[in-house]
């Protein structure tokens, strides 16, 4: 098949090495810290009875993610190559899935239940990222 023109698309990189990456970089920061922030927000007031109030932060946490997602790709944090990018992130999901273990072990011997178990539930998610982006990786045979 021939490579299809376009008029115009997204690139990536385009503030990489100009006096705006820190800026952008500061907000990548601050989108992703708020995206949190209102989830847990959210989490709050669904168990203060308000669920109207958490769907719409949700939304907001989403809009915010997409904020931070447009900061990584003006900063170039990834690359043209999903699979690459895919496979630098399963990297990392294996280090958070055995990161996330210690901890929850280290939480035990504190006996503090909530971090207990916050960190081991965490680990298995990481641990499932892993095997979803594995999965992804040896689907595609990349």
């Amino acid at each position: 098949m021939d490579e299809i023109k376009l008029t115009i698309e997204s690139t990536l990189g385009d503030t990489k090495g100009t006096i705006l990456e820190r800026a952008v970089k500061q907000t990548f920061t601050g989108e992703t810290k708020e995206a949190g922030l209102y989830m847990a927000i959210a989490r709050q007031a669904q168990r203060q009875g308000y669920g109207d109030i958490a769907e719409i932060l949700k939304v907001m946490a989403l809009e915010e993610l997409d904020h931070a997602a447009t900061c990584a790709e003006l900063n170039g944090m990834i690359t043209d190559n999903c699979f690459q990018d895919i496979r630098q992130m399963l990297e990392g999901e294996i280090f958070a899935n055995n990161a996330k273990n210690s901890d929850s072990l280290k939480a035990d011997e504190l006996k503090i239940d909530s971090a207990r178990e916050f960190f081991s539930i965490a680990a298995k998610d990481e641990g499932r990222h892993a095997r979803i982006l594995e999965g992804i990786l040896k689907n595609y045979n990349k």
